[in-house]
């Protein structure tokens, strides 16, 4: 590669959309300053050369996974990284070709003031340390972005979330990652909406970059643990195990050039008070400490060493003596929950430093020395903040880890309830890596559930694929017990997700790599530690998918019971339940049943369709969500309104040629099709007897009488009929079955609504003595109706009230007729309609029911306007008719 080419690499590299970070040598001389951005590309070369950008991309390790050639690595107590060699270290792409909009700068906090450091006394203190006092604003309250915010920032990483997931699949944020998630079907989770909005998601790790923008915006505070308390015993109090003392923790503060910060509280040993003392720092600071720091917490009101708290490195080198990363922890968070590289960009972060409660074996001395009671206590308090703890960390020594669970269960057997949730209403869901020792079964913890009923449901271990199959470093899920439950338990504890991914990198610390500020790395490399926080993150989907209605220990089952297990991955001795599959997870199992207690039936089969005369009833019920339940009693939403329906319109029917049919057809019931039969040369007298259809039924017969009618429709199972209480006073009643005013039910609405419905109804005509042959009719009908619903179905209705009127001018000649009408036809005036139906379940699996009452009078009043003409045409008759309504239906 020439010089050009090196140089236009650098300023790839370089020339990226920068996050508001401290100048160089903020911290402790001064108020962190905002960085420029670096959009100039002459001055971008000149930052860095090519051999300087060569040395310094030097730095990162080539191989992070041993090979087959070497011998087995000794276990680990400590955390290990467990990637396969890096495949690339890529830049963001610079700021003036991303697709994404311009994010606005956050605030800079203010940063801490410096205080005379203590007088010495028997605690042993740090040489050449600078002293810090607790600020007054010292408790902050959980990050997080309001829900506008929350929309805005998401569409800027995904602006098709929502949408198809073929759109979604043209994304940005998948162009860069979905490759990666070969598979597991993201997309058809973000077109439902998921994000993992209210998830939270403990990262247990060798610490996260809360600063990084990944995570803007949804760091929890409360429950975490950005700082390790200083042990000054071993473990079980013995200080021959892993002694650790302060004169060590101290050592870098003696260093030549070291910068030693101390930050003083009195906090009466109230360990959340600390942590919520470490965010404020960490946000003051704009940064954490590096290999040339070293940062404490000192609680003053303990007078010795159980007040020190250290602060992790997050910039440093890799420390090959206990094979760890500073990087690693906001790695796998990314992976998790970042904007742009995480499967859940909307779930909450909680950070957990690896010294506390990272297993069985390594916790603080402070909660291991103590009662029996106090540690189950403070163990259930350390679950209670997450719905998900993910830990991407290497195996312990396999005979070690039983022997450390039979002297629990012994010892400290309230512990080991706390510790395998066995008596929890609600339990955590645990996210391990397999581990990448190519075995053939899961490492020593994450295989808990093989040994430990108690466990089993919750407690999950995540293997890794790449290019479709197992990959060659992962650990196989290996066999399940004898007296696995599938169950109860699920197909498998182990699943299988993507290992090769990419992912954030923290911002480097700008004292110490000025060239480097503000320029966010991304990464791409394999493993079990990446495959872990995938599945931890598209647990948070399927959580929000359920609205928490799920127990976790149910959604940890589906996504065990959904993943794809066709094919190669049907192999449960290497893959387990499956790969991870996303869509089928968020999709319901089966059929989706909703209803009642009394009456339930498929949501795709339950429609209620309603009279014209109570108009549009869905629209009423905007906004209005109605749970529907599928075969695994998973809860799933749909709006109420597309379950309503009015009575469908009826088929034009042609008018009949000199067929007078009446101010009940005209104006009661438009959807029925009405005949009548009168003594002939009186069209206005004697009694009228009926036949309705919709226009397509015509089923029926019809006997005509002198002066009288009968007609029947079978189709319907009606009758009815409108007669001639006196002159012009109109009387009429009709019965239905199956129907309610040519409406119908079905599903879990009922098979069938019984209605009557009786009106009485008035004309007049009053002819115009300036118009020969015109005259001006007023109809007008009042009507009382009751419906009768299946008992138990989801919907009844009271009585109504309704009316009907039309006004026309009508004209009549010798051989014509021509009549122009304005009219309403029947509608509601009163009356109520009750809606009971399911709006979710309980945790405990019971489904909820709401009730709604509502009005059955029309928000709005149809109109209809009619022209019809009729005439002799050749030896028949000639009837033309033209209508308008205005809002249709009421």
């Amino acid at each position: 590669m020439d010089s050009d080419a090196k140089n236009l690499a650098c300023r790839a590299i370089l020339a990226l959309a920068v996050f508001p970070l401290p100048a160089a040598g903020a911290g402790e001389q001064g108020p962190p300053t905002l960085v420029p951005a670096l959009a100039e590309p002459s001055l971008l070369a000149e930052r860095l050369s090519a051999e300087a950008f060569r040395e310094r991309l030097s730095r990162f390790p080539h191989s992070f996974v041993p090979t087959p050639a070497l011998a087995p690595a000794p276990p680990q107590l400590f955390h290990s990284l467990w990637f396969s060699p890096p495949k690339s270290l890529v830049p963001t792409p610079p700021a003036i070709d991303s697709p994404y909009p311009e994010l606005p700068p956050e605030p800079v906090p203010t940063p801490l003031t410096a205080a005379p450091g203590p007088t010495p006394g028997d605690t042993l203190l740090p040489e050449r340390a600078t002293y810090y006092r607790a600020p007054a604003d010292l408790i902050l309250p959980d990050e997080r972005l309001s829900d506008e915010a929350f929309r805005e920032r998401l569409s800027h990483y995904l602006p098709s979330f929502g949408g198809a997931p073929e759109q979604i699949l043209d994304d940005f944020k998948f162009q860069q990652v979905g490759d990666f998630w070969e598979g597991i079907n993201a997309e058809h989770a973000y077109a439902r909406g998921l994000s993992g909005r209210g998830v939270r998601i403990g990262i247990n790790d060798l610490g996260v970059d809360i600063l990084h923008p990944e995570f803007a915006g949804r760091v929890q505070r409360r429950g975490t643990f950005i700082v390790s308390k200083i042990p000054t015993v071993g473990y079980d109090g013995d200080p021959e195990v892993y002694p650790k003392d302060l004169p060590e923790a101290f050592s870098g503060c003696r260093e030549e050039g070291a910068g030693c910060r101390v930050f003083e509280i009195d906090a009466s040993g109230d360990r959340a008070l600390i942590e919520h003392y470490a965010h404020r720092i960490i946000e003051a600071e704009r940064r954490f400490p590096d290999e040339y720091n070293t940062w404490f917490i000192r609680d003053i009101s303990r007078d010795d060493a159980t007040g020190w708290h250290a602060f992790p490195g997050l910039y440093g080198e890799i420390d090959s003596a206990i094979v760890k990363r500073p990087d690693h922890g906001t790695s796998v968070a990314s992976v998790a929950a970042g904007w742009r590289y995480g499967i859940a960009p909307g779930a909450t972060i909680r950070p957990l430093l690896d010294a506390e409660f990272r297993s069985i074996h390594f916790v603080e001395n402070a909660f291991l020395i103590g009662d029996d009671a106090s540690k189950a206590s403070a163990y259930r308090d350390f679950l209670s903040h997450s719905d998900i703890i993910n830990y991407s960390v290497g195996s312990i020594d396999y005979d070690f880890q039983v022997n450390e669970e039979a002297f629990y269960k012994e010892y400290f057997p309230a512990y080991w309830a706390a510790f395998t949730q066995r008596d929890a209403q609600e339990k955590t869901i645990i996210v391990w890596a397999a581990d990448n020792l190519s075995r053939d079964q899961p490492g020593s913890q994450a295989s808990l559930p093989a040994r430990e009923p108690a466990v089993r449901g919750h407690w999950l271990a995540v293997a890794a694929a790449e290019y479709g199959q197992i990959a060659d470093y992962s650990n196989r899920c290996g066999t399940l017990p004898g007296d696995w439950n599938p169950q109860a338990h699920g197909r498998h504890y182990c699943l299988t997700a993507p290992g090769q991914l990419r992912f954030a990198y923290p911002n480097f610390n700008p004292e110490t790599d000025p060239d480097d500020a503000d320029v966010s790395f991304h990464r791409q490399n394999s493993g079990t530690s990446l495959s872990a926080p995938l599945v931890a993150g598209g647990i948070a989907l399927v959580m929000e998918r359920f609205r928490g209605q799920l127990s976790n220990r149910e959604v940890a089952l589906r996504v065990v019971n959904t993943a794809n297990n066709r094919g190669i991955y049907s192999d449960s001795h290497i893959y387990g339940a499956g790969l991870l599959d996303l869509n089928a997870a968020t999709a319901p199992v089966g059929e989706v049943s909703t209803g009642t207690a009394a009456m339930q039936a498929a949501i795709a089969a339950t429609r209620l369709q309603t009279p014209a005369a109570w108009g549009d009833l869905g629209s009423r019920l905007q906004g209005l969500e109605i749970a529907g339940f599928d075969s695994w009693n998973a809860p799933f939403w749909q709006p109420a309104a597309s379950l309503f329906a009015t009575a469908p319109a009826p088929q034009a029917i042609l008018p009949v040629p000199g067929w007078d049919e009446g101010f009940e057809q005209r104006a009661l019931l438009s959807h029925l099709r009405w005949f009548g039969a009168g003594v002939e040369g009186r069209e206005d007298s004697g009694l009228r007897m009926t036949l309705w259809g919709d226009g397509v039924h015509a089923a029926g017969f019809r006997a005509d009488f002198p002066g009288s009618g009968f007609a029947a429709e079978t189709d319907y199972h009606a009758f009815g009929f409108s007669g001639e209480l006196m002159e012009r006073l109109r009387l009429g009643v009709i019965v239905e079955t199956q129907t309610n005013q040519g409406a119908r039910p079905a599903g879990a609405f009922g098979a069938a609504a019984d209605s009557k419905l009786a009106w009485v109804a008035q004309e007049h005509a009053w002819p115009l003595s300036w118009a020969p042959g015109v005259a001006l009719h007023l109809d007008y009908l009042l009507a009382a109706g009751q419906p009768d619903y299946a008992r138990g179905a989801m919907f009844n209705a009271t009585g109504s009230l309704y009316s009907a009127a039309s006004l026309a001018l009508e004209h009549r000649g010798s051989a014509t007729r021509t009549r122009l009408s304005i009219g309403q036809p029947l509608r509601a005036e009163s009356g109520r309609g009750t809606l009971r139906y399911a709006v979710g379940r309980d945790r405990a699996g019971n489904w909820r029911y709401e009730q709604l009452r509502f009005a059955l009078r029309p928000e709005t009043r149809e109109v209809r306007f009619q022209l019809r003409h009729d005439r002799p045409l050749f030896k028949g008759q000639l009837a033309l008719e033209l209508s308008y309504a205005h809002n249709a239906d009421h």
